[in-house]
């Protein structure tokens, strides 16, 4: 038998023969040998008559495809070689490779599996998402709302896993990762300090600019909130930005002023827009840091930029003075920053009001804060918000003796926002200090504001660290005489069972009802008889409705909040005693043609569940 010749080159295994026999053409792979032609019945061979002869390229080889081998020029010699349609150095599974498409050079078992591509880029029989390599592409994650932390993925599908997710801001494997960020709301270095208000962000480029006040005039955003001058609310109370004390004029649209008061200045307002300074203002362009429209307001925060791709709802970072979530609220004035450090810290807004449970004192800072409520013996100033809340009567002092500054000092029951204001003090502690002093208040919460007393043209606004004293006395004793509930139970002096054996008391009783109220008689011994007593004129909000089975006011509603009740049996028929708000009885809330709770106890609503009237911010 004649030798062979086999040639290597690439992933194919070439041979050829100059004797007789063959090297076999089944099962070939890419160890495989293939098999020439013999050249002695090379007469016979047909299509193969070149096979083993000399050649210069695979034109000179005139030897056709035969199942999974071809003619190609090799080492100047013509032979078969295994086919390798893409030349991807893979032989096809029909000739015993493992290229699974061999039309295609990017798939074959060395590539990398595409997800998406509904193609088995790597040929292990799996596709897209079904395969492992695509287990943490984005396209094939499984959401949930909610980030897990520390298990390596991004499991809410934004883009940041784990500590990097504000979601996990107050996880515990996430505290005290340092060094501190500047830019995500969270007590990274846990030093008591959040985001720009920590001494290592100091030099923080954004942070030297959202340290600088805004100055209300100069046409510039000097804070880097998006929000220029006077619509920035640090300006609020500035004399530009407001008619400092006089009538409305026209419009001057180069002053920096809101001359008319209309809350819009300059080329911002209507009045202004033929103005030829005005002529400069275009569209907003919602990316270039700049006020192109003139009514200061920023890129994003602009309403006109509203459906812009960059200004979509990105999650409320706390500390950046920017409304990301474009809910029209702000850092700690957001529900979502209610729970981050630099929030609870700050307590500068009603959702983020510290809790008090028991007597303390308690301190703060309100140097840069927004002033946001106001009360009727001022504050004017930024306000830090405390939320006090009793779980018995009880007799409470609270003052601010210690504090740094001119505070205003008040109190509101409900509701936060707009609840009713129960006590406002500027001075009563003496020097610049507030105080005030509750005989009785009753189990709930109440919102305890300490601010500024005003805002001085040259001074500032009246602003920084303060003091916050609370003395809270549960459950005091009735005192028999002092025309007072002092014990909290909606009853006072002889009205109340706990002076029935005091001798001033003898035959006493609460007067309570339209009989009690109608019969002449000083029930409770307080010397008021019927309409002279409170208890018959309950509710300051109707008061000239009186507690007698009629309608004194011509409203066609009876009694309407006008007599007094400590439960639901002290009322006529077909009404309940408001135990949430007023303690007065009244038809329930839900009977009435619109909703009644607000004129009847201010910042509540009518609960569809109780039927009552309920505080609600």
């Amino acid at each position: 038998m004649s030798p062979r010749y086999f040639f290597a080159a690439s992933s194919a295994i070439l041979c050829f023969a100059l004797g007789s026999g063959g090297c076999g053409r089944s099962g070939l792979g890419t160890d495989d040998l293939i098999d020439s032609v013999d050249p002695i019945n090379a007469q016979d061979a047909g299509a193969d008559a070149r096979i083993g002869a000399g050649c210069e390229s695979a034109a000179d080889c005139v030897g056709v495809k035969q199942g999974c081998e071809t003619a190609a020029c090799v080492s100047n010699r013509c032979a078969y070689v295994a086919i390798d349609e893409d030349n991807d150095g893979f032989l096809p599974t029909r000739c015993g490779g493992n290229d699974c498409d061999d039309k295609s050079a990017d798939v074959n078992p060395k590539a990398t599996e595409v997800c998406g591509n509904r193609r088995d880029d790597d040929c292990n029989s799996k596709t897209d998402c079904a395969d492992p390599a695509c287990a943490d592409a984005k396209e094939c994650r499984q959401c949930g709302a909610r980030e897990i932390c520390g298990n390596g993925k991004d499991d809410n599908c934004d883009d940041r896993s784990d500590c990097d997710d504000p979601q996990c801001a107050l996880d515990a494997t996430c505290k005290c990762k340092g060094p501190e960020r500047c830019d995500n709301g969270v007590d990274d270095d846990c030093n008591g300090f959040s985001d720009c208000d920590d001494p290592g962000c100091r030099n923080d480029a954004q942070c030297k600019c959202r340290n600088t006040p805004e100055n209300c005039g100069d046409g510039v955003d000097n804070d880097c909130d998006n929000l220029v001058d006077c619509a920035d609310p640090q300006c609020t109370s500035a004399f530009q930005c407001s008619c400092n004390g006089r009538a409305p004029r026209t419009e001057d649209c180069t002053n920096k002023i809101d001359d008319d008061c209309d809350a819009k200045v300059d080329c911002a307002d209507s009045q202004c827009i033929s103005n030829a300074a005005c002529k400069k203002c275009t569209t907003e362009n919602c990316s270039n840091g700049i006020d192109d429209s003139c009514d200061g307001l920023i890129d994003c925060a602009d309403p006109s930029c509203r459906f812009a791709a960059n200004c979509a709802p990105k999650t409320e970072l706390c500390n950046n003075a920017i409304d990301d979530d474009l809910n029209g609220l702000t850092d700690c004035f957001d529900p979502a920053c209610k729970n981050t450090d630099v929030c609870k810290q700050r307590k500068e807004a009603c959702v983020t009001a510290q809790p008090i449970t028991a007597s303390g004192s308690f301190t703060g800072d309100t140097s840069g804060y927004v002033n946001v409520q106001t009360a009727a013996c001022g504050g004017a100033a930024g306000e830090a918000v405390y939320a006090l809340t009793l779980k018995a009567p009880s007799r409470v002092v609270i003052d601010t003796k210690g504090s740094q500054f001119d505070t205003a000092l008040y109190v509101r029951t409900g509701a936060c926002n707009q609840g009713l204001e129960i006590g406002c003090d500027d001075d009563s502690a003496g020097s610049w200090d507030s105080k005030l002093e509750f005989t009785l208040l009753y189990p709930g919460t109440y919102f305890i504001f300490v601010d500024g007393f005003t805002v001085d043209a040259q001074r500032g606004p009246d602003e920084g660290k303060y003091v916050l004293n609370v003395d809270i006395t549960p459950n005091p004793k009735e005192v028999c005489g002092n025309g007072k509930d002092d014990d909290g139970d909606h009853l006072a002096d002889c009205a109340d069972t706990d002076c029935a054996k005091d001798a001033k008391c003898a035959n006493c009783k609460p007067e309570i009802g339209v009989k009690a109220c109608t019969d002449g008689l000083d029930n409770d011994c307080d010397g008021l008889a019927d309409s002279a007593d409170s208890d018959c004129r309950a509710n300051a909000a109707y008061p000239t409705e009186v507690c007698n089975g009629k309608d004194d006011n011509g409203n066609k509603i009876v009694d309407e909040f006008a007599c007094a009740c400590t439960k639901s049996s002290d009322c006529a028929k077909g009404e309940i005693c408001f135990t949430d708000t007023v303690w007065a009885c009244s038809k329930p809330c839900n009977q009435f043609n619109g909703d009644i709770c607000p004129f009847a106890a201010p910042g509540s609503v009518c609960s569809n569940q109780t039927s009552q009237c309920q505080y609600k911010d």
